[in-house]
């Protein structure tokens, strides 16, 4: 009889969170998988390593993405094994996620035998790091991955991350102040600011390496 192996899965998009799930629990005996859809629920339950034996995070939820979750419970000391997921069609921030300590990546367009051995591996105490980017491939100046230099996770403020999230619908500066309440001059501001922190220097490289980073 196989031991029992609790997991924790943190994703806001409950269809594929229910389905994933579901597939875990049916092709692999005495796996218990809890799913949450905030991720500050998720870390206001979790106590201690003892909890789980995995945690899997989504890279992209709306209200805290899933490299500030990882580093959220590297600081609370965990040891505990996390496995990244994620859906979004930029190269994933695999540095970023190994400097975090993540154990391995998987895309959700992945099959299921590769879902599958990617939590069998970890569980195993492997790493299991699937879709990479080539390693050889250049980047372009402004929106190239990785990130040269040990260059440390960016942070974004709230009202940063929403003109982010408007500039990647297309939005101009004067849409931006529109919709945020706020003057232009107060929008270019904070894009300067939002252009540094990501090391950027134009609109279209701010939205991909947001999107790479797991912002929006």
């Amino acid at each position: 009889m196989s031991a029992t192996r609790r997991i924790a899965l943190v994703d806001d998009h409950r269809m594929f969170s229910d389905g994933f799930s579901a597939l875990l629990m049916q092709l692999r005996d005495g796996h218990i998988v809890d799913v949450f859809d905030d991720p500050v629920d998720f870390l206001k339950s979790f106590q201690s390593d003892s909890s789980y034996d995995l945690i899997i995070l989504d890279l992209v939820m709306r209200t805290m993405n899933g490299l500030a979750l990882l580093a959220a419970i590297r600081e609370r000391k965990s040891r505990c094994p996390v496995l990244m997921l994620s859906g979004i069609g930029a190269e994933p921030p695999l540095a970023e996620m190994k400097k975090l300590g993540a154990r391995g990546f998987v895309h959700k367009s992945a099959d299921t035998e590769t879902l599958l051995a990617a939590v069998d591996g970890i569980l195993a105490g492997q790493t299991r790091f699937f879709g990479a980017p080539d390693p050889d491939a250049d980047g372009d100046e402004d929106g190239g991955w990785p990130p040269r230099g040990d260059r440390p996770l960016p942070r974004l403020g709230q009202r940063q991350l929403e003109i982010v999230h408007l500039m990647a619908g297309g939005a101009t500066n004067k849409e931006v102040a529109a919709t945020l309440n706020i003057s232009e001059n107060t929008v270019k501001s904070h894009m300067r600011a939002i252009f540094e922190a990501l090391d950027v220097h134009t609109r279209t490289a701010c939205v991909r390496r947001a999107q790479a980073l797991g912002m929006i």
